[in-house]
Protein backbone atom coordinates (compact mmCIF):
# COMPACT_ATOMS: atom_id res chain seq x y z
CA UNK A 1 0.00 0.00 0.00
CA UNK A 2 1.49 3.44 -1.17
CA UNK A 3 2.53 5.85 2.19
CA UNK A 4 -0.22 8.45 1.41
CA UNK A 5 -3.24 5.61 1.79
CA UNK A 6 -1.71 4.30 5.02
CA UNK A 7 -1.23 7.96 6.32
CA UNK A 8 -4.75 8.44 5.17
CA UNK A 9 -5.99 5.11 6.69
CA UNK A 10 -4.55 5.86 10.15
CA UNK A 11 -5.75 9.54 10.44
CA UNK A 12 -8.98 8.17 9.86
CA UNK A 13 -8.84 5.26 12.34
CA UNK A 14 -8.30 8.36 14.74
CA UNK A 15 -11.33 10.10 14.07
CA UNK A 16 -14.36 9.24 16.64
CA UNK A 17 -17.20 7.92 15.44
CA UNK A 18 -19.99 10.66 15.02
CA UNK A 19 -22.93 10.89 17.43
CA UNK A 20 -25.93 8.53 16.63
CA UNK A 21 -28.70 10.53 15.10
CA UNK A 22 -31.76 11.50 17.10
CA UNK A 23 -35.34 11.79 16.33
CA UNK A 24 -38.35 13.19 18.19
CA UNK A 25 -41.89 11.95 17.79
CA UNK A 26 -44.66 13.16 17.90
CA UNK A 27 -48.01 11.67 19.03
CA UNK A 28 -51.38 13.44 19.74
CA UNK A 29 -52.59 13.39 23.59
CA UNK A 30 -56.22 14.45 24.28
CA UNK A 31 -55.79 17.05 27.52
CA UNK A 32 -57.22 13.98 29.75
CA UNK A 33 -54.22 11.99 28.85
CA UNK A 34 -52.19 14.35 29.34
CA UNK A 35 -53.08 15.66 32.36
CA UNK A 36 -53.47 11.55 33.54
CA UNK A 37 -49.75 11.50 32.26
CA UNK A 38 -48.39 14.47 34.39
CA UNK A 39 -49.86 13.22 37.79
CA UNK A 40 -46.37 10.63 37.10
CA UNK A 41 -43.81 12.48 35.69
CA UNK A 42 -40.18 12.82 37.05
CA UNK A 43 -38.90 16.01 38.46
CA UNK A 44 -35.07 15.67 38.68
CA UNK A 45 -33.26 18.82 40.25
CA UNK A 46 -29.17 18.45 40.23
CA UNK A 47 -27.06 18.96 43.51
CA UNK A 48 -26.33 22.48 43.24
CA UNK A 49 -23.87 24.86 45.41
CA UNK A 50 -22.58 27.98 45.76
CA UNK A 51 -18.94 28.88 45.43
CA UNK A 52 -18.53 31.68 43.66
CA UNK A 53 -20.50 35.30 44.48
CA UNK A 54 -21.15 38.47 42.74
CA UNK A 55 -18.68 41.35 43.48
CA UNK A 56 -19.19 44.92 42.56
CA UNK A 57 -21.52 44.14 40.10
CA UNK A 58 -18.95 41.38 38.42
CA UNK A 59 -19.35 37.39 38.37
CA UNK A 60 -15.53 36.15 37.69
CA UNK A 61 -15.34 32.44 36.97
CA UNK A 62 -12.16 30.24 36.20
CA UNK A 63 -12.38 28.41 33.42
CA UNK A 64 -9.58 26.05 30.85
CA UNK A 65 -10.04 29.39 28.66
CA UNK A 66 -9.18 31.70 31.72
CA UNK A 67 -11.70 33.90 33.62
CA UNK A 68 -15.01 34.43 32.45
CA UNK A 69 -16.49 37.78 33.11
CA UNK A 70 -20.11 38.66 33.34
CA UNK A 71 -20.30 42.39 34.08
CA UNK A 72 -24.13 44.73 35.12
CA UNK A 73 -23.41 47.68 33.34
CA UNK A 74 -24.32 51.10 35.29
CA UNK A 75 -27.28 52.50 33.28
CA UNK A 76 -30.48 52.92 34.03
CA UNK A 77 -33.28 50.36 33.88
CA UNK A 78 -34.81 51.89 31.00
CA UNK A 79 -32.11 52.18 28.74
CA UNK A 80 -32.21 49.60 25.76
CA UNK A 81 -28.74 48.72 26.42
CA UNK A 82 -28.92 47.91 30.08
CA UNK A 83 -28.21 44.13 31.34
CA UNK A 84 -27.80 42.52 34.51
CA UNK A 85 -26.44 38.95 35.97
CA UNK A 86 -27.02 37.01 38.51
CA UNK A 87 -25.06 33.49 39.48
CA UNK A 88 -27.45 31.03 39.83
CA UNK A 89 -25.19 28.55 41.27
CA UNK A 90 -22.70 25.35 40.34
CA UNK A 91 -23.95 21.99 39.37
CA UNK A 92 -21.11 19.35 40.45
CA UNK A 93 -22.05 16.82 38.44
CA UNK A 94 -21.90 18.84 34.89
CA UNK A 95 -19.15 20.85 36.25
CA UNK A 96 -21.13 23.89 35.05
CA UNK A 97 -22.18 27.05 36.35
CA UNK A 98 -25.56 28.59 35.72
CA UNK A 99 -25.94 32.44 34.96
CA UNK A 100 -29.04 34.63 34.84
CA UNK A 101 -28.94 37.23 32.24
CA UNK A 102 -31.28 39.98 32.58
CA UNK A 103 -31.35 42.37 29.11
CA UNK A 104 -33.84 45.74 28.91
CA UNK A 105 -35.78 43.42 26.17
CA UNK A 106 -35.30 39.70 27.30
CA UNK A 107 -33.41 37.35 29.67
CA UNK A 108 -31.91 34.03 29.17
CA UNK A 109 -29.67 31.43 31.38
CA UNK A 110 -26.08 30.75 30.33
CA UNK A 111 -24.37 27.27 31.10
CA UNK A 112 -20.81 27.84 31.47
CA UNK A 113 -18.67 24.60 31.46
CA UNK A 114 -15.16 24.06 32.76
CA UNK A 115 -14.12 24.41 29.40
CA UNK A 116 -15.38 28.03 29.00
CA UNK A 117 -18.10 26.56 26.86
CA UNK A 118 -21.43 28.97 27.03
CA UNK A 119 -24.79 26.80 26.17
CA UNK A 120 -27.43 29.96 26.23
CA UNK A 121 -31.33 29.09 26.98
CA UNK A 122 -34.36 30.74 27.39
CA UNK A 123 -35.51 27.90 29.99
CA UNK A 124 -34.23 26.63 32.65
CA UNK A 125 -32.97 23.27 31.83
CA UNK A 126 -35.56 20.63 32.56
CA UNK A 127 -33.45 17.28 33.05
CA UNK A 128 -34.42 13.30 32.31
CA UNK A 129 -34.63 11.29 35.53
CA UNK A 130 -31.30 10.10 34.18
CA UNK A 131 -29.27 13.39 34.43
CA UNK A 132 -27.90 12.48 30.66
CA UNK A 133 -30.47 15.08 28.76
CA UNK A 134 -31.95 18.21 28.87
CA UNK A 135 -34.85 19.42 27.20
CA UNK A 136 -35.32 23.70 27.15
CA UNK A 137 -38.35 25.51 25.85
CA UNK A 138 -39.09 28.84 24.53
CA UNK A 139 -42.40 30.14 23.27
CA UNK A 140 -41.93 32.64 20.84
CA UNK A 141 -45.42 33.54 18.63
CA UNK A 142 -46.43 36.34 21.25
CA UNK A 143 -42.45 38.18 22.23
CA UNK A 144 -40.89 38.92 18.89
CA UNK A 145 -37.47 38.75 21.28
CA UNK A 146 -37.37 34.80 22.19
CA UNK A 147 -36.75 32.06 19.62
CA UNK A 148 -40.10 29.64 19.32
CA UNK A 149 -38.19 26.76 20.11
CA UNK A 150 -37.45 23.03 21.84
CA UNK A 151 -34.15 22.05 22.38
CA UNK A 152 -32.81 18.91 23.55
CA UNK A 153 -29.24 18.38 24.64
CA UNK A 154 -27.24 15.71 25.90
CA UNK A 155 -24.39 15.31 28.58
CA UNK A 156 -21.64 13.77 25.99
CA UNK A 157 -17.15 13.76 26.61
CA UNK A 158 -17.96 16.16 29.36
CA UNK A 159 -19.80 18.99 27.51
CA UNK A 160 -23.14 19.80 26.74
CA UNK A 161 -24.21 19.15 23.61
CA UNK A 162 -27.58 19.60 21.14
CA UNK A 163 -28.83 16.95 19.42
CA UNK A 164 -32.27 17.50 18.34
CA UNK A 165 -34.00 21.34 17.63
CA UNK A 166 -37.42 21.89 16.42
CA UNK A 167 -38.63 25.06 15.30
CA UNK A 168 -42.58 25.05 15.14
CA UNK A 169 -43.50 26.33 11.35
CA UNK A 170 -41.96 29.85 10.76
CA UNK A 171 -44.20 30.71 8.32
CA UNK A 172 -46.90 31.02 9.71
CA UNK A 173 -46.31 30.36 13.37
CA UNK A 174 -49.46 28.13 14.71
CA UNK A 175 -48.28 27.35 17.76
CA UNK A 176 -45.66 27.11 20.42
CA UNK A 177 -44.70 25.01 23.42
CA UNK A 178 -45.59 25.96 26.84
CA UNK A 179 -44.56 23.45 28.75
CA UNK A 180 -42.86 20.41 28.71
CA UNK A 181 -42.67 17.07 31.46
CA UNK A 182 -40.83 14.29 31.36
CA UNK A 183 -42.14 10.44 31.59
CA UNK A 184 -39.39 8.39 31.48
CA UNK A 185 -35.76 8.95 29.74
CA UNK A 186 -36.85 9.28 26.20
CA UNK A 187 -40.23 10.26 26.57
CA UNK A 188 -42.07 13.75 27.39
CA UNK A 189 -44.97 15.46 26.82
CA UNK A 190 -45.93 18.40 25.78
CA UNK A 191 -48.45 21.50 26.01
CA UNK A 192 -48.62 23.34 23.01
CA UNK A 193 -50.37 26.76 22.95
CA UNK A 194 -52.43 27.57 19.50
CA UNK A 195 -51.84 30.74 17.37
CA UNK A 196 -54.22 29.99 14.51
CA UNK A 197 -57.71 31.25 13.24
CA UNK A 198 -59.75 32.17 16.22
CA UNK A 199 -57.82 30.66 18.47
CA UNK A 200 -54.80 32.68 19.19
CA UNK A 201 -52.79 32.31 22.52
CA UNK A 202 -56.02 30.73 24.46
CA UNK A 203 -56.35 27.48 23.46
CA UNK A 204 -54.17 24.12 23.77
CA UNK A 205 -53.31 20.60 22.66
CA UNK A 206 -50.92 18.14 23.47
CA UNK A 207 -48.28 15.72 22.62
CA UNK A 208 -45.97 12.58 23.76
CA UNK A 209 -42.91 13.22 22.56
CA UNK A 210 -40.81 9.76 21.80
CA UNK A 211 -37.18 10.23 21.61
CA UNK A 212 -35.50 7.61 19.17
CA UNK A 213 -32.03 6.94 18.39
Amino acid sequence: MKPALLLLLALLLRIPAGPAPVRVTFSPLTKAAYLAAKNTCVLTRPVMTFPLKKQHGRITIPTAKGNRVFRDNNIDEENPDWEKFAYRGYLPQFECHLIEHNHYEWSNFILLDKSGQKTELYDLPRYSPDFKSFVAISGGIEYWAYPNSIRLFRFENDKWREVWKLEPSIEPMTWEPNDVYWLSTNVLILKKRMWNGNHEGNSYTYAKLTIQE
